[in-house]
């Protein structure tokens, strides 16, 4: 009865001993992450304490790049997750786990990378940049990165080559930034991409940074084309946000992606010819 329990728990280990180990798959993001973040808080420091025409448009420009790119980082991490396959599928097929236990474990040891990656690189742009809501920036960039790499894991059972999966995985991020509410905002996008609006998880971290920023805004210098932060969210279609529901969106997205993840190994790769 424990065997199901101690297979699960070697699995941890070993994920976690391969993540501290392998530079590629945390450590050289981190370095990644840490630096972008370094020069987006100093390119906009002392932000938070401007409220004219110009600090609005800086504000919503790197509100889209965060979300936008840090999230498209994440395509560097398909190589690694790409040379885990053969060894899974020798350990399946010689019956030493199952899909369930190599997923749950998979996805349970990403989280403390993710969240060192996430914390530390929003110490440094929501201090320097001045800007509102440490707490959920952070919670918005790491439920952001938890659905990316669930999105990755799933590119990578179904790309035969981690080129052509960091191509698809890019273009499907392009697609998702396109339709998330920056470059058009809502009301504006055509019914027939306005679904990719909805199924895109660049939406909600989108959503939850703009109303994290805005929303304590009160009121901008005159020459700003807003008076408020609200009536700044009004016009991207972004007054009625709840973080807590788009945080829980992020997640959901994360946990199915890696669900599918887990149907593709178990009907695709089950290690017979």
């Amino acid at each position: 009865g424990l065997k199901p329990l101690s297979t699960f728990i070697t699995l941890c280990h070993r994920f976690n001993l391969n993540n501290v180990r392998n530079p590629g798959i945390y450590w050289v993001r981190l370095v990644m992450y840490v630096m972008l973040c370094l020069m987006i808080g100093l390119m906009y420091v002392g932000l938070g304490n401007e409220y004219n025409y110009s600090s609005v448009n800086s504000r919503t420009s790197m509100l889209f790049y965060i979300a936008a790119f840090l999230v498209f980082m994440s395509v560097a991490v398909l190589p690694f997750f790409m040379m885990e396959r053969p060894t899974f599928l020798r350990e399946r097929t010689n019956g030493a786990y199952g899909v369930i236990a190599w997923v749950l474990a998979n996805f349970l040891c990403s989280l403390p990378g993710l969240a060192l990656i996430s914390v530390l690189s929003t110490m440094c742009v929501v201090p320097l940049a001045g800007l509102n809501g440490f707490s959920v920036f952070f919670a918005a960039l790491f439920c952001s990165l938890v659905a990316a790499e669930g999105f990755m894991c799933l590119i990578g059972a179904i790309a035969p080559h981690y080129i052509i999966g960091i191509a698809l995985g890019a273009g499907v991020y392009g697609f998702f930034m396109l339709c998330e509410g920056a470059f058009k905002v809502q009301r504006d996008i055509p019914g027939y991409f306005l679904w990719v609006h909805h199924i895109g998880f660049h939406t909600y971290s989108y959503r939850i940074f703009m109303y994290n920023e805005f929303e304590p805004i009160k009121q901008f210098d005159s020459d700003s084309p807003f008076s408020s932060g609200d009536e700044l969210l009004r016009f991207y279609s972004f007054e009625n946000v709840n973080v807590g529901r788009d945080l829980g969106a992020l997640i959901g997205f994360g946990v199915f992606f890696h669900v599918c993840f887990a149907v593709v190994l178990q009907f695709l790769h089950t290690g017979r010819r």
